[in-house]
């Protein structure tokens, strides 16, 4: 027999089956599972012969066949939980206070919890859906720039073509290219943004169509509408066969004619999945740039497209592709001048593009860095947070159960062992973390998951349908459960019945363990309010920050080319508000290019701007040494501006003067600027480089307006845009509204961060409640006593709070540095950021003293409106 050599059946589920299955039917189930599994290795895989054994072994738990082992008869004692259950339920009813803040506790980390499953599953599962992501792969490249290897996910524009004629295990190719154009369907024309495939794109991305065929990427005259922009343009309706206007821009061979044309839409993608990076609005065959722009050169290898992608039948087919990557590598490095050179070829698999999107620049998946970051930063503040729960849970149920201690007496009395008490309080407890999961489950569905949707204006597509939320959520209850439960069931389990029935028990009032929880709560409330408070802070701060230049006062307009430019520009110069107009070919925070710059000892990559000699005016970019460029056609076309940043850099003492060389072209500096932002302060500010632009190459028209005339200086360009460009949509606006995300993103921070604050605090509070009202209620017959001797409430108070005064002092002595520490260690990420001081620490601390001095004065009340007649009756 084939299996009797070298095949056995697995192990495991026969040692399972020999545990659990009764001895009497034991050899007869084996031989007869042994012979089927031998039958379906005949038939099947040995892999799939080992499932179907193991699975026919769990059929066979039945519970005729499975043995009366101790531990089943334990959980089969149906009547015993049901009576458990009763009084779990009867426990939350009876004490409704209580039961509220076991639950809310618990309910809250729970929903934080789902929360951060919700966030981890979406970002793991961002661009995975495609059915061939392990086979297609981007091709980039490495390249030497200012001392270090970088990736670039751009590729040359013939790589793609000739790397298919030449393999033949790339089964498909596809070169991605995107461009701005004009879209006119009927009465809608909007900017938009198109993006030239070959058509293979649909075949290598797995978008699945709601109307049409992908095979039609093959014609020229098609086109592939994403859904959003079919209701965009055409509603409801299926668009496909209707026709759509493209206008790409002036025709450059006759500037008074515009280069259009119509597409038939031919498919609509279905909408894309929640967790989706690499999407489009339009698409279009590659071949198009014949008429899209007649001097596009196929066969350029100065040239670059936005991304290559191949597709190979088996990953193990790229190490061939890798070895003969040099030619090409060749061609491109005799193209291109000496400082664009690259050294190398790499190839990034689909499945794993977003995850490394950080480190490729220029590569067509959006980086998401900050959101694989933010998985770890939610696991922990959801263990924190549950953690704060779990303390204040055992506080407040060792607190509570001192009520019951006639009942555990009782029950030891008729016969209950210790290991059934147990039993009965983790019971109880899984009973209590039911109803907190539910309550947990309906708050982050409702509140955690939508509230972060909202305000991040994305969509997380969390379901209960995914299988793999019934097994995180079982977990959930399991580990909440017995982390919350057993605990309090094993220090209220050991107490002797003969002590609690003479009532010498003196339940919890000097336990260690639930001060040290206590002052772990306090310890993490104090650095959650310091780093919440330090964000708000520093939300403050940022938005009164610098950026450098004129931020409010200036407008600019997006212009097709010079003549557009020229047009505006005459028109604008009668209004009454502007005080400067400048033309650039880039414009701050909206475009910049790069430029390597060539010195005798090193080479060094900056951020380049094209301007005109009015820009520094009209965007206020202070020029601290030397000067700006002269405002004559032809003069400084070898003359930079540089920023500070750069001459820090270079460590020149006399930055004016100095000499570089950009594509063989020596360069002087003639003027030095102060540093600015030409990103989000999210970023850090670049070496940047300020050259004059050829007027050809205008593409910004930028407006400095007097203060107060910025609306009716606006409401002008929009006529007279209207009035110059009737089919094109204007592009512009003001200034101030370039990067209106930061701030909305630094507001959201500050949002989160007090949710998880408010949480925080709340938790430590109910804990701090629980531990005094322990106390209190244990010590009731001896404030009874004291009142009657006379005692003073001042020496009652003091009574009650000189315990907790070395417990706030070590909880704060411990929170507020390491909240200091936390937060000036989180700020480090960022680039720029308030100044890290102790106030945010102080305010913590005050907090907590506050929230410690209330709570101690609503149980000192009680005990001073208390009957001492009543207390002294208490047992």
């Amino acid at each position: 027999m084939k299996g009797s050599n070298h095949i056995v059946p697995p192990q495991w589920p026969l040692r399972v089956l020999r545990f659990f299955v009764k001895r009497e039917y034991l050899e007869e189930i084996e031989g007869d599972m042994e012979e089927l599994f031998y039958d379906n290795v005949e038939q099947w895989s040995l892999r799939k012969a080992k499932r179907i054994y193991t699975w026919e072994m769990l059929k066979l738990l039945r519970p005729v066949l499975v043995r009366n082992l101790e531990v089943i008869e334990n959980l089969n004692r149906y009547a015993m939980f049901k009576n458990y259950f009763k009084v779990s339920v009867r426990g939350l009813m009876k004490n409704p206070l209580n039961s509220f803040i076991n639950v809310f506790g618990l309910s809250a980390a729970i929903g934080i919890c789902i929360f951060a499953y919700a966030f981890a599953r979406w970002t793991l599962s961002t661009d995975q859906f495609h059915e061939h992501k392990n086979e297609v792969y981007l091709v980039t490249f490495f390249a030497n720039r200012d001392g270090a290897q970088q990736q670039f996910g751009r590729t040359p524009r013939p790589l793609g073509e000739m790397m298919k004629a030449d393999f033949a295990n790339i089964s498909k190719m596809c070169r991605v290219e995107d461009r701005n154009v004009v879209m006119k369907h009927k009465d809608y024309v909007f900017h938009e943004r198109v993006r030239y495939v070959d058509p293979e794109f649909l075949e290598m991305f797995t978008f699945p169509l709601k109307w049409g065929s992908s095979t039609s990427l093959g014609d020229v005259s098609s086109i592939i509408l994403s859904e959003d922009m079919a209701i965009k343009y055409f509603g409801d309706e299926n668009p496909v066969g209707q026709d759509i206007l493209m206008i790409f821009g002036k025709d450059p061979q006759n500037p008074s004619q515009t280069l259009t044309k119509a597409f038939k839409v031919t498919g609509v993608a279905k909408e894309f999945p929640k967790a989706c990076t690499i999407r489009f609005d339009f698409l279009i065959n590659f071949e198009n740039f014949h008429t899209s722009e007649q001097s596009f050169d196929f066969h350029d290898w100065n040239a670059f497209v936005n991304a290559t992608l191949i597709q190979v039948e088996s990953p193990s087919d790229l190490r061939n592709i890798k070895h003969s990557m040099e030619k090409y590598k060749r061609l491109q490095n005799d193209a291109v001048q000496k400082d664009w050179a690259l050294s190398s070829f790499a190839f990034e698999p689909l499945a794993t593009l977003h995850k490394r999107s950080e480190f490729i620049r220029d590569d067509i998946s959006r980086s998401s860095s900050d959101n694989y970051k933010s998985i770890v930063y939610m696991c922990i503040i959801a263990v924190l947070i549950m953690t704060l729960a779990c303390f204040n849970y055992i506080n407040i149920a060792i607190a509570t159960a001192a009520k019951r201690l006639k009942e555990i007496g009782l029950r030891k009395t008729i016969g209950a062992t210790r290991r059934l008490v147990i039993i009965q309080f983790l019971s109880e407890n899984v009973v209590v973390t039911f109803f907190a999961l539910v309550l947990g489950l309906i708050l982050g569905m409702t509140f955690f998951i939508p509230g972060f949707e909202r305000m991040w204006n994305f969509n997380m597509d969390f379901k209960l349908t995914d299988p793999n939320v019934w097994i995180y959520l079982p977990a959930i209850l399991l580990i909440t459960s017995v982390a919350s439960g057993i605990y309090p069931a094993l220090y209220i389990s050991r107490f002797q019945v003969v002590g609690i029935l003479k009532g010498s028990v003196k339940f919890g009032q000097k336990n260690p363990l639930t001060k040290i929880f206590l002052c772990f709560q306090l310890t993490l409330a104090c650095i959650f309010i310091t780093m919440s408070t330090m964000f708000y802070q520093n939300n403050n701060y940022m938005a009164k920050r610098s950026w450098g230049y004129n931020h409010e006062q200036t407008m600019y307009a997006h212009v097709a080319d010079r003549e557009s430019y020229e047009e505006l520009h005459a028109l604008m110069s009668q209004a009454p508000g502007i005080v400067s107009i400048s033309g650039s070919n880039h414009h701050l925070g909206k475009s910049n290019g790069t430029a390597v710059l060539h010195f005798p000892s090193r080479e060094i990559e900056v951020d380049q701007m094209l301007v005109d000699a009015n820009y520094f005016e009209t965007m206020e970019v202070p020029v601290i040494m030397g000067r700006g460029f002269n405002d004559h056609e032809g003069s400084d076309t070898r003359s930079v501006l540089v920023n500070e940043l750069l001459i820090k850099n270079m460590l020149w003492e006399n930055p004016v003067g100095q000499h570089f060389t950009i594509d063989s072209l020596q360069y002087e500096v003639v003027g030095v600027v102060k540093d600015f932002h030409s990103y989000s302060f999210a970023k850090p500010i670049k070496p940047t480089i300020f050259r004059v632009a050829d007027k050809s190459d205008y593409r910004f028209l930028s407006m400095k307006v007097r203060k107060g005339a910025e609306l009716e200086t606006y409401r002008m360009l929009m006529v007279k845009w209207a009035q110059l460009f009737p089919q094109i949509p204007f592009e512009g606006g003001f200034q101030e509204d370039v990067w209106p995300g930061y701030f909305e993103a630094n507001k959201i921070y500050r949002i989160v961060w007090g949710v998880f604050t408010f949480i925080a605090v709340s938790l430590a509070i109910l804990g701090l409640y629980g531990l005094i009202t322990l106390n209190v209620a244990g010590r009731i017959k001896e404030f009874s006593i004291r009142k009657v001797l006379g005692a003073s409430v001042n020496s009652i108070a003091a009574s009650i709070t000189n315990q907790y005064l070395v417990l706030f002092g070590v909880a704060l002595t411990i929170g507020a540095p390491v909240g200091y520490v936390l937060t000036k260690l989180l700020f480090k990420s960022f680039p720029y950021h308030m100044p890290v001081d102790f106030s945010s620490s102080a305010i913590a601390v005050m907090i907590l003293i506050t929230v410690l001095l209330i709570t101690i004065y609503t149980q000192i009340r009680k005990v001073q409106k208390m009957n001492p007649v009543e207390g002294l009756k208490v047992e």
